[in-house]
């Protein structure tokens, strides 16, 4: 371990000493993880008390109300729900982001049931086949193209969910 590493646990050992008596190395590091999804699930939507939804929308179309991401995470059970060719899904928990199954570039809408979870690499994927790979490689680095099967059916990429 670093120096930088040991000051860092010396410092979080000392000021979590009030609430953690015995302050070692497990209970530390225990608390800072638990930190960590906390602001993981927060991020998410994910938390105890959910506030209210404003009573007028959001004029940005982009934006996705706390309660559609807290409740596209909890039904795809934070994995990505990619269509994978043997007919199951990526699982991914890895790099996951939050996808419009029609973009909202082409009028989607921020929905329950237009969202789903997908892993970074599939979320690419998705939007090289919708804005084509010429249009994506002006935002992603040509290392980062993943292949596009350009015979893939159409409902892979545009999935009927059921109603909000």
């Amino acid at each position: 371990m670093s120096r930088r590493f040991l000051e860092k646990l010396a410092a979080a050992r000392d000021a979590l000493s009030h609430t953690h008596l015995d302050g070692g190395t497990e209970a530390v590091l225990e608390a800072a993880l638990d930190l960590l999804l906390a602001e993981r699930d927060r991020k998410r939507g994910l938390v105890q008390k959910p506030r209210p939804s404003p009573a007028r929308p959001s004029s940005r179309p982009r934006h996705v109300p706390a309660e559609v991401r807290r409740a596209v995470w909890k039904r795809d059970d934070g994995c990505c729900q990619w269509t994978v060719a043997s007919g199951g899904i990526c699982g991914s928990r890895t790099r996951l982001q939050l996808d419009h199954i029609v973009p909202a570039a082409l009028g989607g809408t921020s929905t329950v049931s237009n969202m789903r979870v997908l892993c970074a690499l599939h979320n690419l994927l998705a939007a090289r086949r919708v804005y084509g790979d010429a249009f994506m490689d002006q935002f992603t680095a040509r290392t980062a193209r993943p292949t596009v099967r350009r015979d893939a059916p159409a409902e892979s990429l545009f999935p009927a969910r059921p109603a909000d």
